[in-house]
């Protein structure tokens, strides 16, 4: 068969979609973009340039008061930041000063590089403008006084914590208006949150009183009265101990009458009773040997009022207090009569000695 011719193919002409024209004057952005475009700041314009050094192996007691101090003596200090530690708030050893002049920066580098100073070796690095583009001076550590009224470093929970305990621990009426108005808007938020429930809040909520002027009046009112009482109260106990004050006799009335440990008290009681054990030696001395005379009454004993100043006698040399001395033993007066037996007794007692005997002795 012969070959037979196919017909040629018919080209259909699609219709040409429409082109969206694109506005040149339009900048094509993403969403993303325009929130960071939004949120970012405006970058400030860079102002001279400074002179930063960081000081290395620093003594303990070298802080920031005596940093600027030392420094002060190249050229104006501008800032100062010591690494302190977040948990402790105890210094690194190491600071960074910044001064107003870069070329004084490099004389206070090359001046403390390798300085001596309290038995450490300080290590002092100038660091150029190019390098700096960590913010060397930025911390979160704060400065807090503490109960003993010294100031320390802190980190920045720790004061927001201790900042929080110490406005709950105000009781003023202030305070505590503002403390039930906080609250409150958070009710409200949670009855707004709960409403489709059915929960009401309005039945617990107790709004707080508004201070007005006669409110105001009666407190002060209160408040002059209570210091009044108190300064009343003072005045008592003032003239109180000033009565009871006690005197000198009262003092030592303790160590006059009674015995102390000590053994440089001399009391003149002592001296007393010596002087009556004297004078009854005497009067038995006297009877015994005029036993003919008539018995006679002693004489009376003068008592003699001992003084302050009598009782508190002491030895020359010596100072403190003495313990009481025992009395010595009175020995019983001898009588005549007792003397003439003795002797009688020892002459019948001593025998002659023969004579042979007697002239050895005599050679």
């Amino acid at each position: 068969m012969p070959p037979v011719k196919k017909p040629k193919a018919v080209k259909i002409e699609k219709q040409a979609t429409p082109k969206k024209t694109i506005d040149k004057s339009k900048d094509v952005v993403s969403g993303q973009l325009k929130k960071k475009v939004a949120k970012a700041k405006p970058q400030k314009e860079k102002g001279p340039e400074r002179g930063v050094i960081i000081v290395k192996h620093l003594p303990h007691g070298f802080f920031e008061q005596q940093l600027r101090q030392y420094f002060r003596q190249f050229g104006r200090v501008l800032r100062i930041r010591l690494a302190r530690s977040l948990r402790t708030g105890n210094s690194k050893g190491y600071a960074f000063v910044e001064f107003e002049y870069p070329e004084v920066a490099k004389v206070a580098a090359d001046t403390m590089d390798n300085y001596l100073m309290f038995q450490k070796v300080v290590k002092a690095s100038y660091i150029p403008p190019e390098k700096q583009t960590f913010n060397f001076f930025r911390t979160s550590l704060k400065k807090v006084v503490n109960k003993a009224g010294k100031e320390i470093y802190v980190s920045d929970v720790t004061k927001a914590t201790q900042r929080s305990v110490k406005k709950q621990n105000t009781w003023d009426e202030s305070a505590c208006q503002q403390r039930t108005v906080a609250n409150l808007k958070k009710i409200k938020k949670l009855q707004e949150k709960y409403k489709d429930l059915g929960i009401d809040f309005s039945n617990l909520l107790v709004e707080p009183v508004a201070k007005t002027k006669k409110t105001a009046e009666a407190t002060e009112t209160a408040e002059a009265s209570t210091s009044k009482a108190a300064a009343k109260s003072a005045a008592k106990k003032q003239k109180q101990t000033a009565k009871k004050q006690p005197t000198l006799e009262d003092l030592l009335g303790t160590t006059i009458n009674e015995d102390s440990d000590d053994e440089d008290y001399v009391d003149a009681s002592d001296d007393e009773s010596e002087e009556e054990l004297k004078e009854e030696e005497e009067e038995q001395s006297s009877e015994d040997s005029d036993e003919e005379e008539e018995d006679l009454p002693p004489p009376p004993k003068k008592k003699n009022k001992a003084s302050l100043s009598d009782k508190l006698k002491r030895k020359p040399g010596t100072g403190g207090v003495q313990k009481k001395k025992l009395a010595p033993a009175a020995k019983a007066p001898k009588n005549a009569a007792t003397q003439k037996l003795q002797l009688a007794a020892a002459k019948s007692l001593a025998k002659p000695l023969p004579k042979g005997k007697a002239k050895k002795s005599k050679k």
